[in-house]
């Protein structure tokens, strides 16, 4: 596989690793908020079934309340679980795009030495060939003054 070939395929890997990081923090942000939410909602109902069972609650009112915030914080620990994931799967993306750019970056550097090396021996070859006409002309030059 070429040079060029290997650059362009890590060059498409750091773009695919951008990208996929970019869904993650999405996915955690809105994992965040939804988790945010989700406490406020539990604090604001904690807060309610407070007051009404100061005034007395049935025991079909408990339950509901009881029903209620045990499924609140059901969905909390799944809101947390989701963002634990989602923390795991953006290190893990981000790893792999250092590793991906450095790749690319030492690709680049091996790239930009191999031109510089072509553009040496083309200035080299360039110079043998004024070196020769040079030398010729002053082969002829001389040939025809003596």
């Amino acid at each position: 596989m070429s040079l060029e070939s290997l650059r362009k395929l890590r060059a498409q890997a750091v773009e695919t690793l951008m990208m996929e990081l970019a869904q993650v923090t999405r996915v955690l942000t809105q994992n965040e908020q939804q988790c945010r939410d989700l406490e406020v909602q539990i604090q604001k109902d904690v807060v309610m079934y407070d007051r009404q069972s100061a005034q007395g609650l049935t025991i079909e009112a408990w339950l509901e309340w009881q029903g209620r915030i045990d499924s609140q914080q059901a969905r909390l620990r799944r809101v947390r679980c989701e963002i634990d994931q989602a923390v795991e799967a953006w290190q893990h993306t981000k790893a792999l795009l250092v590793e991906a750019s450095q790749e690319r970056r030492l690709l680049d550097l091996v790239a930009d030495k191999r031109s510089e090396a072509q553009r040496a021996e083309a200035g080299r070859q360039e110079q043998r060939t004024t070196d020769e006409a040079a030398s010729r002309r002053y082969s002829i030059g001389k040939a025809s003054h003596s």
